[in-house]
């Protein structure tokens, strides 16, 4: 059993049904991550032109694939973080924020806008607004 307990955000969740045939490698990887996040991740940082990810981690799935988490104990620690979902969570908790292939995943915040634009014009053309 884990020491760290597991908390899914809605967009890891999207994207994780949105690649099914890496469903069982993510899986894997979730569970690694729950064991020891800190064994054989990277601490993610400020990258010129990107987004700022200080307080992030990311694991590989595959070459091009990565999951993007928080460990809330590490994450409180880091003032920066624009990404600590741990309000009201143990220290021993691991909030996965997203999967996806290596530019998408480190484009969190884009992503969502995207979809959301993606899911307004929907709306509009369907005729529901």
């Amino acid at each position: 059993m884990s020491r760290y307990q597991c908390v899914l955000e809605d967009r890891f969740v999207r994207n994780q049904r949105r690649y099914r045939s890496l469903q069982e490698h993510i899986q894997r990887h979730v569970d690694q991550v729950l064991d020891d996040p800190y064994r054989g991740t990277e601490r993610l940082g400020k990258r010129a032109g990107g987004l700022d990810l200080r307080g992030c981690r990311s694991v590989r799935v595959t070459r091009n694939f990565r999951i993007i988490f928080v460990i809330c104990e590490e994450c409180r620690r880091v003032s920066e973080c624009r990404f600590c979902f741990c309000e009201g969570l143990p220290n021993e908790t691991v909030v996965f924020l997203t999967v996806g292939p290596h530019e998408r995943a480190y484009a969190m915040r884009e992503e969502e806008i995207e979809y959301a634009v993606a899911q307004e014009s929907a709306e509009l053309v369907g005729g529901t607004k």
